[in-house]
């Protein structure tokens, strides 16, 4: 089987500054693959390459087949892909309803209101924060809420962005949870860069280590947490 996502000899950064260098790796469907890597090293990069944000010198990004490496953002979003950053990711000002509504708002009103049941049923503590401002939700509630919405549109690849960061640890766990849920009930394929490397590579499939923008270690993420030197070297695991 094709993989979901291939990754060709990416060059990407911001303008002149070139943060990426010849990446090469592949997401099967259903794939959780962490990103880890020192501060700086391009983690966060890489995903907004991939969706269209950060800037693409040379190099391809294939998604089912075929090459979507110039299509702006909305159009990778249309394609099945979503991309969640770190912050910003909900509209503070707005309800819980109203975010989840925002979120679909290309889609027929009808797809809508189906689609926001389906997703309360799935993240029921917002039910009761329906009428609540999204800025008035823990860090944790935010993210759920992100993931919510992002779930509006139904994509199959799902990009986050060190969404446990800040996040006290019953938190993060509730995220990393949600976060095996999508894949393991929902189907749905994961690219997850994560601060806390440990966390991140207890649950992943493969694991992309990337420093100073090239990568270090591709392979399984299982493997790369019982790498020692690796670990010691890049990820503050092993002392």
């Amino acid at each position: 089987m094709a993989p979901i996502l291939e990754v060709k000899d990416l060059n990407a950064g911001y303008g002149r500054f070139h943060i990426l260098f010849d990446l090469n790796f592949k997401v099967d469907e259903k794939e959780i693959l962490i990103v880890v890597g020192p501060n700086g090293s391009g983690k966060s990069t890489t995903l907004k390459a991939i969706f269209g944000i950060a800037k693409v010198y040379s190099g391809g990004i294939i998604y089912r087949g075929e090459d979507i490496t110039r299509l702006p953002p909305h159009e990778k979003a249309k394609k099945g892909l979503a991309y969640l950053p770190q912050t910003n990711n909900v509209f503070a000002e707005l309800t819980v309803e109203e975010n989840l509504r925002m979120a679909g708002y290309t889609l027929p009103p009808d797809v809508v209101d189906e689609r926001v049941r389906t997703v309360l049923e799935s993240f029921p503590f917002l039910k009761s924060k329906l009428h609540d401002k999204a800025k008035s939700l823990s860090g944790g509630q935010r993210q759920l809420l992100a993931m919510a919405m992002t779930l509006i549109r139904e994509p199959d690849l799902m990009m986050f962005d060190e969404p446990t960061a800040g996040l006290a640890p019953i938190a993060a766990k509730e995220v990393v949870e949600k976060i095996l849920w999508l894949r393991n009930d929902l189907g749905k394929t994961i690219i997850l860069v994560e601060q806390n490397a440990k966390l991140g590579l207890e649950i992943g499939d493969n694991a992309l280590l990337l420093v100073s923008g090239r990568i270090a270690y591709y392979g399984s993420a299982k493997d790369l947490l019982a790498n020692k030197d690796l670990g010691r070297l890049y990820l503050g695991l092993a002392k």
